[in-house]
């Protein structure tokens, strides 16, 4: 009996042992777990919704892709993804764009190059919106899923582009990352006008283009980054949307504190400042006209920062400081 009993007692001390292994193991088997489903994350692409209303949904997330949308192309770069990309536009190749260095271009929306996007095999094309339909149904009937980067009036929907964008070559950790380090540079700024008075806030015109005289409506990315500023977009007081004409008489009337231009469209506030048309606005007698590079306003991606930046300075250099270029 006394045998049986220390035979027992061993088993049962073994069977201790045992168990006290397994337990603790289990946090690192359950490390394990997280880290096949984080990989599991990363190679599935989910589906998404164009700005044509389209679904896109990949088998496998894109590992080669067309791009000749220039905001969708700085969004794959700052995914840190460049790698994927095979060909881009056209016109970032001969403008110089550092991020179609070492691409031949194969057209752009209004034209593409079907048989050079044939050759490259891509995965998915990603397009602005518009153009030759005639040239999409053709990349269609090779295979390629089209995406069309959707329509951005605020700097919310550069979230959703870069969440579009990363679930489709499927990197989603990284577009959640992207997107939460963009949230928090904006929200720095606009924290700081977003309770001020609208006594507080100086009128703002941005010259779109100067003959004839054009602007951004509200409904526009350009509205958004002058509220964000704490700024007032003076074509909110007539309710103007898209990119109106704007008469120089109503421009006279509206008197705006600030104004602000692309480079493209005026290499210097002196272009401006000297226009005979605007002499009598406030924003001129005060010197208050500034020039932003046109790539920051004009492509919404993750570096539009920049543009909000240089508007918050030049509405409220009191808070943000005296104006500079932000490349």
């Amino acid at each position: 009996m006394m045998a049986v009993s220390k035979r027992l007692i061993k088993i049962m001390q073994a069977f201790i042992t045992i168990m006290v292994i397994l337990l603790a193991l289990v946090p690192v088997l359950g490390t394990g777990c997280k880290v096949e489903a984080e990989v599991a994350t990363e190679e599935s692409s989910q589906a998404v919704v164009d700005a044509d209303g389209n679904v896109i949904e990949l088998s496998s997330p894109a590992e080669k892709i067309v791009v000749i949308a220039p905001s969708a192309l700085e969004i794959i770069a700052g995914l840190d993804a460049m790698d994927r990309v095979v060909e881009v536009d056209s016109f970032s190749v001969e403008s110089g764009d550092p991020l179609a260095k070492g691409f031949e271009g194969v057209g752009d929306s209004y034209g593409l190059n079907i048989e050079r996007i044939a050759e490259l095999k891509p995965d998915l094309l990603i397009s602005l919106t518009g153009g030759s339909e005639e040239d999409y149904q053709k990349i269609s009937e090779l295979g390629i899923e089209v995406y069309r980067v959707i329509n951005i009036n605020g700097i919310e929907g550069i979230y959703d582009e870069i969440t579009n964008i990363s679930k489709l070559i499927g990197l989603e950790d990284r577009g959640k990352k992207l997107v939460g380090e963009l949230k928090e540079e904006v929200e720095k700024i606009y924290s700081k006008v977003k309770d001020l008075d609208d006594a507080d806030k100086p009128g703002v015109f941005y010259e779109v283009w100067n003959d004839p005289l054009m602007s951004a409506g509200i409904d526009t990315f350009i509205n958004d980054l002058i509220e964000k500023s704490g700024g007032i977009n003076i074509l909110a007081e007539d309710n103007l949307t898209g990119w109106p004409e704007y008469s120089v008489e109503t421009l006279i009337e509206r008197n705006p504190d600030i104004i602000i231009a692309p480079s493209s469209l005026a290499p210097d506030p002196s272009v401006i400042i000297n226009d005979p048309r605007f002499s009598s606005i406030n924003a001129v007698i005060e010197g208050r006209v500034y020039i932003v590079p046109d790539n920051p306003v004009s492509r919404p991606s993750q570096n539009s920062i920049k543009a909000l930046q240089m508007f918050s300075k030049a509405i409220h250099p009191e808070i943000f400081g005296e104006f500079e270029i932000i490349e």
